[in-house]
Formats: structure tokens, sequence, C-alpha cells
């Protein structure tokens, strides 16, 4: 579509009550996130290209982690950006709202008018995300320019499923001031985005993160380890059939109440209610697999193996150090009701071609076993299809899934992936008036990756 075409210039601008900006800033920076599922109000506008769409009352949110900061002083004067989210369906109606300093941003509905809003979006999509450019500073130096945008185009092109992105200026104002930043515009990963890409989407999806059960701070990645997810079970042939622990890894994201479980269901979701026994099922036979003596056809029975093998080869390449193989953080699984099967979606990809914060990914190898800070790969997936060493091995021969793996890694390096002058070639077609210069950056972790990967199949 036009929107997400590399050369059609994008244009963004958020207008905010002073209120609202302010009551942004502070509370969406909020060290313990206690806030971050409110939305406060904006009026859109969107230029894409020749055409303007305006979007008034949208909700928009701050997003991230460690990212996340004021960006106006009390009088709302704006002095930096930061990443939000923005959702053309929020309703600002619930409990939350109720409070004091919310009040003045509760909306009150006619049925009409609330069923007219849930259905609002823009283009099929309910929700955009914005990431500021440059960012991810290592050294004094901004990392990430291009480098997500680059990766999700070749990961689409490669038939996986990934979400769209591209730059776009960003105008930020309230009635105190005018702020204006290079944006990263992304598409949400969420069930607008699985309807758009298969006839099966009413599955859950989880969202893959660190996190830790409701009430304590043992943070872990999401390496579908079975502890503080399912509970300690085997069934009668000795593999496990443990069931999903209550407020524990598995689970619906409460920011308010500070429950964020590495297992973050985002569809079909009603709280504790809901139904999270894929995902157990699935932790299961990864750990039966690598621990129990599982069997290949039990993991060929939840992951669509060859898709993984192939977005994972691409992951090699593009070098994420805080992706779900070397962190065991940042991905997204989707069951499909009619296979029963997950799919592995990338996400957050900005660390990447380059921007690895002193980590060396340019010289790591192909079949690397360690992971981020040291020891084995955390993720039990790597070691039921493709990586051998480890004390805990599959009872089932990994050749096949190793040499498809590989494959995938040689033909990717051979269709270009890594040449420094398609990267150049990339960043001519986006939007010239944003900035671009981590061509020298990329370009080096290109040539010595691609270096690496044809002298080691030498």
């Amino acid at each position: 579509m036009a929107f997400w075409e590399e050369a059609t210039d994008l244009k963004i601008s958020l207008a905010f009550s002073n209120a609202s900006l302010c009551a942004l800033s502070y509370y969406g920076a909020a060290d313990d996130q206690k806030w971050g599922d409110l939305y406060f109000p904006a009026d859109l506008v969107i230029q894409s290209g020749a055409v303007s769409t305006a979007i008034p009352d949208v909700g928009v949110r701050m997003r991230g982690n460690t990212s996340r900061q004021e960006i106006c002083d009390s009088k709302g004067k704006i002095y930096q950006p930061c990443h939000l989210k923005i959702s053309f369906k929020a309703t600002f109606d619930d409990e939350l709202y109720d409070l004091s300093q919310f009040a003045a941003f509760k909306h009150t509905w006619t049925a009409s008018a609330l069923s007219e809003r849930k259905d609002r979006d823009f283009l099929g999509m309910e929700k955009i995300d914005l990431k500021y450019l440059p960012r991810n500073v290592y050294n004094g130096v901004s990392y990430t320019y291009s480098q997500e945008i680059y990766v999700y185009d070749h990961f689409r092109s490669a038939g996986i499923l990934a979400p769209y992105a591209k730059w776009s200026t960003v105008t930020l104002a309230d009635p105190a001031s005018t702020y204006q930043c290079a944006y990263e515009v992304i598409e949400d990963i969420d069930k607008p985005f699985l309807k758009k890409r298969t006839s099966d989407y009413k599955g859950d999806l989880y969202k893959c993160v660190w996190g830790a059960p409701k009430g304590t701070n043992a943070y872990t990645g999401a390496g579908l380890a079975r502890s503080g997810a399912v509970t300690s079970a085997t069934d009668a042939s000795g593999y496990d059939n443990g069931t999903r622990i209550a407020n524990g890894r598995i689970g619906v994201e409460d920011n308010y109440n500070g429950y964020h479980p590495c297992y973050q269901l985002k569809t079909n979701d009603s709280g504790e209610t809901s139904d999270f026994s894929k995902m157990a099922h699935y932790i299961n036979v990864m750990h039966s697999c690598r621990y129990c003596q599982g069997t290949l056809a039990m993991l060929n029975g939840v992951l669509e193996v060859d898709d993984f093998l192939k977005m994972e080869a691409l992951s090699y390449l593009f070098g994420n150090f805080d992706d779900q193989r070397n962190n065991a953080n940042n991905y997204f699984l989707y069951f499909a009701p009619r296979t029963k099967k997950a799919t592995y979606i990338p996400y957050d990809w900005d660390w990447c071609l380059g921007a690895d914060c002193g980590n060396g990914v340019a010289s790591w190898l192909p079949l690397r076993t360690s992971g981020l800070n040291g020891g084995e790969i955390p993720a039990n997936v790597y070691w039921d299809t493709f990586l051998s060493g480890s004390s805990h091995a599959p009872a089932y021969d990994l050749a096949a899934m190793r040499s498809t793996y590989l494959g995938h890694v040689k033909s990717f390096v051979a269709a270009g992936v890594l040449d420094k002058a398609n990267y150049a070639s990339f960043l001519s077609k986006q939007n010239s008036s944003c900035l671009q210069n981590d061509l020298a950056t990329v370009q080096a972790y290109m040539e010595a990756k691609k270096a690496l990967v044809l002298n080691s199949f030498q």
C-alpha cells in the first residue's frame, strides 16, 4: 500500500492539550510503569504523499521499558522525544479514568458512539508504534537509524510474518510548544496484523519478553523453561504435561497491578480466566524434547519448523544480540487454530546490523551455542532443532534441521541480504528528509559477517 512504500513522504502530527501532554509525560515515564496502559487524547493528522487524513481524539501512550522518559516540563514545553503507541480506537472509559488525576480525560459514550469508536481504524490498523530516530546510544554515539526497517523488509520478502515500518517526520505540539523529530512508524503486531496475512487469524498471539511472576522481581527471559510457567508434572510416558501456573510467567500483562509475565497473551485475552493451554503445552513439548526424550513428531506437532529455521537464518545474519536466540527476548508466538502450531514473529529489531553495544556480533558463528551473558543459549527451541553440544539433547537426530538452517544462511547471503550496495540502494529509496547516516556502521558489519559466513562454509 502507498502508505508503506519507501518513497512516499510521510508526516505525522499529534496535537495535545496542555493537560494531556503533561500527563502523558509524567505518568508515562513512571519507573514502575504502573500507568503504562493509559492512553491520553490527542488530535492526529497523517500526511501520506498528497493524501491528508485527520483523526481526532486518538489515544497516545508511552511505550518501551528502559527508554521511557519525560518529554516536557510542568508547563508543557517539549524538550525531547519518546517512543509512543497510537490507538485509533481508544475509548478512555475504563476504571482507571475514574481516578482523580485522570478524570478530566474520561469519556462517556452512547451505545452507538462507543460501537463506532471501537470499530475505528486507519488502513485496517487499530494501532501504530512510533519510535524516535536516531536512538540506542552506546559510548555517546546513536546507532539505530534504518536498520530495523531494512530487516523487516527482508523478513517479509522471505515469507516470514513481520511488520511494515518506515521513516516519518513527527510533530508533537501543545499550546506551549512544538517539537519535531524523525521517527520510525511500525505496524502493530495484533489481530488486524494477523488478519491481513492469514485466513487462520483467530488464534492466540503472545508477546515474549523478559518478565516475572506477579508480585516478584524474579525476571528471566522467555526461554521456554518450565520454571514459574507450568507445573512440574509428567504423563505416563514421562513427557511433560504440567499446567499453567496462575499469575506466573504465562499471563496477561497488567501494568497497574505490576504483573509483567514473560509470555503475554495479546488476543483472546480475558485476564486470569483466559485459556493459556497452548502456550503451556508448547513449553511442555520444548522441555520434553530436550530433557525427556521427546520425539521429533512432538516437535513437528507444535512448531512450524521450516518457517522457524528460515527466520532464524535471517536473524543470525542480521545480528540482534537482544533477540529470541541470544537473550530469550523480543519475539511473538502465534498459535494458529487449524494447525495448532506456533509461528515465530520477529519484534523490536533495532539492535542489529552493527548496532551491537560492543558485543561483537559480527564475529558470531552460525552454530554459536553461547548466549548473550555466557553459558548455553537459553531458549530450548534451538537445542530441539539445530544446536548440539549441550549436556541435555534430544533423542532424535538434528542433522536434517541443521542442514536446512545452514542452507538458508548460505542462500540468504547469496541473495544479497548482506551486500552493502543493496543497503545503500534501500536507503536511497527512503524519504530524503530523514537522517540516513548509519551507512558506514551497517556496511562494516555486513562485510565482516558476509566474510565470516563464506569462510565458515569453505
